[in-house]
């Protein structure tokens, strides 16, 4: 028990269901997937329903059908067996009836004619085991037949009383004297004016009626049969008893000629016929396991290629199902991360905006003392100009210079400031590619120094100048070689080669040998907010800023990676830069 008092799963439980849980449990983590699934139940739900009904109808369409059909076909064996049985009866009542007027009681009296006419009856009907006469009292007079039954009084027996009332008489199945189940048909003739009568008797071995329901289109399961009215097998039956037993199987027996009804046995549903023989008590029955029902799935298992067929469509379906709904929640998913890329977007936008309002601040407030400097700076020059010579002239001279030289260069910085809070238009001018290179390694030199970088610089010479914005291609260059410098461990190398691709480009190559990127992160590296670093060391924004000033400078960055080998960023830069850069 746990702890709220359910049942505990036993371990080989918990090893069955484990697999289905993570399963579960990494649904509920991606929504898409959740998505996926519930899209997939309710298209193949919407879509199976129909199916499903079609399918349901024309089942039972095909079952009644069957059902008919089948019913028509055991009507029509009970009736053929049926007609068959009184048929076989009625020609040996007739032939009886023949002999009892054509032929007196002292002619059928005498040994040697009732050999002669049974022989030639034998001959005519055939399937007669015996024929005997029998008087009034009961008494056999003459005997025909491979038994010693002459002289036997028949007055006790059912069938001589039955006989003496109706005149015809066919028996129930018995054994008598014999010892072997028979039965007799007999018929009486009366003796005029004496009030007497007297009864030519013939019996019929059971392996007669057996023969007809032998012929019956029997399966294995099924069973064919003839009782009498207090349920007596007269003959042997498969599944229900032995000749002369009760039958085992319960049922009422119908009042109508020839009736079929359903009967449930031990869970198994069965088809019952009954069909009463005339002028007997007997009833011929026929109980089929053979239904509808199996002969449905006779259909399906016979007919294989109807279920591969069917398989296959389901197949068919299922796959299409889950093409559509792939398709349906890929483009939800697209669709969100355009949107989410929008907002992001957005959030960049501000938050530039927000540093472009600072950095502006800043610069006019830096510009204003700069001026003073500037303008103190330039008095102190005119005035050392003015004085003649005095010692350390030059000396002072040379720091005026110095400020001077220090203010102009934070002019430029504020210039940049301004130009990033306004989104100027870029400052195209005639670049020196290695100086460039040079002067972005100048600003990293403490750093390399730090992290102890091995710094491996072949830079081509002769390189063509280039007509480009400095200030932009320097922040591309410094955050490409902050990332590598951020990639490498202590003692780790830097390579920067430049050179020639074609005379309209040019390459600038950095290569490390840190810790690589793995394929998986490869692609998301230009995406704005991307980034591997610890949380508070990096934004996501420096190689997707680079990546757009190269494209709005005509050029291009290209990154190969391997982990645990390196990466490689080589920057294509146009010789002529781009005039299209609005959006700097």
């Amino acid at each position: 028990m746990n702890r709220n008092g359910d049942p505990a799963l036993t371990p080989f439980m918990q090893s069955i269901l484990r697999p289905f849980t993570n399963f579960v449990n990494a649904i509920k983590k991606d929504r898409y997937k959740s998505l996926k699934l519930r899209l997939f139940f309710y298209i193949g739900t919407l879509a199976g329903l129909p199916l499903i009904g079609i399918a349901m109808i024309s089942y039972f369409w095909v079952f009644n059908i069957l059902k008919d059909e089948f019913r028509d076909h055991l009507r029509w064996q009970l009736e053929d067996s049926q007609r068959s049985i009184e048929s076989f009866l009625q020609e040996k009542l007739a032939g009886l009836r023949f002999l009892t007027n054509a032929y007196s009681l002292d002619e059928l009296s005498d040994d040697t004619m009732i050999h002669t006419i049974f022989a030639k009856f034998r001959k005519e009907f055939g399937e007669i085991v015996d024929l005997g006469l029998i008087n009034s009292e009961g008494i056999q007079l003459s005997y025909a037949g491979p038994y010693h039954l002459k002289g036997r009084d028949y007055s006790n027996q059912d069938w001589f009383q039955e006989v003496s009332i109706r005149g015809v008489y066919i028996s129930d199945v018995f054994t008598g004297y014999r010892k072997m189940p028979h039965f007799a048909i007999a018929v009486r003739r009366e003796m005029p004016g004496k009030h007497a009568f007297w009864v030519l008797r013939a019996t019929v071995d059971v392996e007669t009626l057996n023969r007809f329901l032998s012929s019956m289109q029997l399966k294995e399961y099924d069973d064919a049969f003839i009782v009498n009215k207090d349920g007596i097998l007269q003959t042997p039956s498969r599944f229900h008893g032995k000749i002369l037993e009760r039958a085992a199987l319960k049922f009422p027996v119908p009042a109508q000629d020839l009736s079929l009804m359903d009967y449930k046995r031990d869970s198994i549903y069965l088809e019952v016929g009954y069909a009463h023989i005339k002028q007997s008590s007997w009833v011929l029955g026929m109980v089929v396991q053979s239904t509808a029902s199996s002969r449905m799935i006779e259909l399906f298992t016979k007919d294989v290629g109807t279920l591969y067929l069917i398989i296959v469509l389901v197949i068919i379906g299922s796959i299409a199902n889950s093409i559509i709904t792939s398709s349906v929640v890929n483009r939800i998913q697209e669709a969100e991360q355009r949107r989410e890329a929008a907002i992001a977007e957005t959030e960049h936008t501000s938050k530039l905006a927000s540093i472009g309002r600072l950095a502006a601040g800043i610069a006019h407030e830096i510009n204003n003392p700069l001026a003073v400097i500037n303008e103190k700076a330039g008095l102190m020059k005119d005035i050392l100009q003015l004085i003649g010579n005095f010692p350390n002239k030059e000396k002072f001279l040379s720091i005026v210079f110095s400020i001077t030289d220090s203010v102009d260069r934070c002019r430029t910085i504020t210039q940049r400031l301004l130009g990033f809070a306004r989104r100027m238009d870029v400052s195209l001018e005639i670049i020196d590619m290695n100086e460039t290179i040079k002067e972005v390694i100048g600003f990293l030199e403490k750093e390399i120094l730090y992290r102890n970088v091995n710094l491996d610089m072949n830079l081509s010479e002769n390189l063509p100048k280039i007509e480009s914005d400095r200030g932009l291609l320097q922040q591309v260059f410094l955050n490409i070689a902050n990332n590598a410098i951020d990639a490498l461990q202590d003692g780790g190398t830097l390579a920067i080669a430049t050179g020639k691709k074609d005379e309209d480009t040019l390459q600038v190559i950095m290569r490390d040998n840190g810790h690589g990127i793995p394929k998986e992160v490869l692609k998301h590296i230009f995406e704005p907010f991307f980034t591997t670093k610890e949380k508070g060391k990096g934004t996501g924004l420096g190689l997707s800023i680079s990546y757009g000033i190269m494209q709005k400078l005509g050029g291009t960055i290209l990154v190969e990676s391997e982990v645990n080998k390196g990466s490689t960023f080589t920057v294509e830069v146009p010789v002529k830069a781009s005039i299209d850069l609005r959006g700097l």
